[in-house]
């Protein structure tokens, strides 16, 4: 039997994105809350497998305008997340346009890291974002804007290979520090906000993790966690590739600031917004004892 309703409220909740990897996670935490849920979404074999999860499917593109409208019709609440491209702003627009004809009475958007977004013109995905934004306090409708500092999952997967192939880890940012988030806070935080019956955020929420490390300091808490010596050392960065895609750009440039401690602040909002500590890495269910477990070192104090 499926759990009750959050609030009694049968209309469905849009996530934009929900077979992406933060998206799975929302989508997963609102049929949790029993909640149903609608999922924008080209035909593929990941919509496929949320449709057998019980997941309303409308098919749509937030490049085709006149194709989301169905899919934002009647929902109680909007979640809008898409890829970073050199269409993000263009396409994140069209679907706060659709959601304000559609009258959608909350939406949730998950945006840049606030580093990203000021100054303007540090980095091109954040003036993206930053249009987008604008174009929300332009329309009227009442929102939410979440602004994750680094995924932990994504930023820190590299190192896997790195643990597999040995007990140096390398790259990374030099000594800069940085409050990664677990991207599973990014989803309870995005479902909290958009089921609460409460008043929205009126200023964006920056989500980090609840403290800064290094690489070395990574290192150090892999090492306490693996039960074996682990350790990092500097290493120039890669080459850049003689004709870089825009994607390749992008990260080049959150590597530069990244780099230089940008990201390095710690806030307290995940606390705050779920009324629970943000994940540690190292905690019992912290991405480190996952990403032991992904470089092939099972049986060493991780499993």
């Amino acid at each position: 039997m499926s759990p009750p309703l959050r609030g009694g409220d049968p209309r469905p909740v849009l996530v934009g994105g929900g077979s992406g990897r933060l998206g799975r996670l929302v989508v997963a935490g609102l049929l949790a809350q029993g909640v149903r849920v609608r999922v924008l979404s080209r035909q593929s074999t990941l919509a496929a497998h949320l449709a057998q999860a019980g997941v309303e499917l409308s098919q749509g593109e937030l490049a085709e305008p006149g194709t989301l409208q169905r899919a934002l019709s009647g929902v109680r609440a909007a979640f809008l997340l898409s890829p970073i491209s050199p269409d993000l702003a263009q396409h994140q627009r069209h679907f706060v346009q659709a959601a304000r004809q559609a009258g959608v009475p909350r939406l949730v958007k998950l945006s840049g890291s606030a580093w990203t977004l000021s100054p303007a013109g540090r980095t091109w995905s954040g003036d993206a974002h930053r249009q987008v934004e604008q174009a929300l306090a332009d329309s009227g409708l009442p929102h939410a804007v979440l602004r994750p500092n680094a995924w932990a999952q994504v930023v820190l997967a590299p190192l896997a290979a790195a643990l597999r192939a040995g007990d140096v880890l390398s790259g990374g940012f030099g000594p800069a520090q940085v409050s990664y988030i677990d991207i599973r806070d990014i989803a309870d935080v995005a479902v909290h906000t958009l089921l609460s019956p409460g008043p929205l955020p009126t200023a964006p929420l920056e989500l980090t993790g609840p403290e800064a490390l290094s690489h070395a300091e990574l290192a150090q808490r892999l090492s306490a966690l693996a039960g074996r010596p682990i350790r990092w050392q500097a290493s120039a960065p890669a080459p850049a590739p003689d004709h870089p895609s825009y994607l390749q750009q992008v990260h080049a440039q959150f590597h530069h600031w990244i780099s230089t401690g940008v990201a390095a602040p710690v806030t307290a909002t995940v606390a705050q917004t779920l009324g629970r500590p943000a994940r540690r890495l190292d905690g019992p269910d912290g991405f480190l004892r996952e990403l032991l477990a992904t470089g092939g070192l099972r049986g060493h104090g991780v499993d």
